[in-house]
Parts: structure tokens; sequence; C-alpha cells
């Protein structure tokens, strides 16, 4: 059996997969009560083998191609979250507004969206509110320099979601992605 790298525990709680994989505490809360992440519970409390969480990532990432569609209105942003998540088993769908992204909803299956919070038009709160109110229960990461806003307290009205904060780490959003996408 290989011995785990140094300082990281072979079993691990809530708080210690969650600086693993540099997500926060509620994610992880949250994929292992959905059975998304490999977790036991320990009476109260989830366990999770660093083994099996590696296992799992390892078996996610070659796994068939999924669709993202990327909202943001600044198109650097969409390029580059494109080009940080684009894959040949990923393929990326852009929209500069919330409308163009209704609209790429109407016509493509999506197994994530990446929706910018603060947007002319049809701000990112609204948007998520119209795919929810589509019936759409696709997974959303809002991407955003404004946790503590009104848009962010409006958005929560539409229902679960992850927030990434900008400016954008590459590394933390492949790995929300991963998660997200259950691969």
């Amino acid at each position: 059996m290989a011995t785990p790298p140094q300082g990281i525990p072979e079993i691990l709680t809530v708080e210690d997969a969650a600086a693993y994989l540099k997500l926060p505490v509620s994610t992880i809360y949250r994929l292992a009560e959905r059975r998304q992440l490999p977790a036991h519970k320990v009476g109260r409390q989830w366990r999770f083998s660093r083994a099996a969480i590696d296992q799992w990532l390892q078996e996610r990432s070659s796994m068939p191609a999924a669709t993202i569609l990327v909202v943001d209105d600044e198109a650097p942003i969409r390029e580059l979250l494109s080009q940080a998540l684009g894959s040949q088993n990923r393929r990326i769908l852009t929209a500069q507004n919330g409308l163009e992204a209704l609209e790429v909803l109407e016509a493509h299956r999506v197994d994530l969206i990446l929706l910018d919070l603060k947007m002319p038009e049809l701000d990112g709160a609204e948007t998520f509110g119209k795919i929810r109110g589509r019936g759409i229960d696709t997974p959303v990461i809002l991407i955003t320099g404004f946790p503590e806003s009104d848009v962010m307290n409006r958005a929560l009205e539409s229902g679960p979601f992850t927030v990434i904060s900008k400016p954008v780490d590459i590394n933390q959003l492949r790995k929300v992605v991963e998660l997200a996408l259950g691969r």
C-alpha cells in the first residue's frame, strides 16, 4: 500500500476533504449527502478516504463529453473560462448575456452553467430565475466579484448554486466543475 503524501491523512474529515479539494465545506457536505462524492458516515460525521477521492477524480476525468455553457458579458472572461475548461471530453458553449443564454438553453442540452452575476439587460439572478422557471435543473455556478450583493441575495431565491469569486482561481474552478458534473 502506498503511503500518503506527507501531511495528508488517509482518512479525511469534512474540513480535511474541503482543504484537499480546495472547495467550501458546504459543497463537500452537499456532495456527500447526495452521494456524489465517495464518503462514509461514522455516527453523525462524514469521513472520506483520500485514495477513494483520488480514484473518483481520476474516473471523472475520463468520462464522456459534457456540455458547459459559459455566460459572461466580458469577452475576455468568456474566452479565459472556455479555454480553461475546454478539453476533448467537454463541449463549451458561450453566451454574452442572459437573453442569449436562454436561447442557447432552448437549442442545446447543457450539463453545467457558469453564469456571471453582474450583466447588463438580464443579470445573473434574473437569468437564473428564468432558467429554473423553465424547469431546467442544470447545476449552476455563479461567478462574481460581488458575493455580498443584493443580486446574490435575489439569486438565492431561485434555488441552490455554487459561487466562485472573481478573480477566478482556474485550478479551483476546474475542481468545482468536475464535482458539479459528478465526473
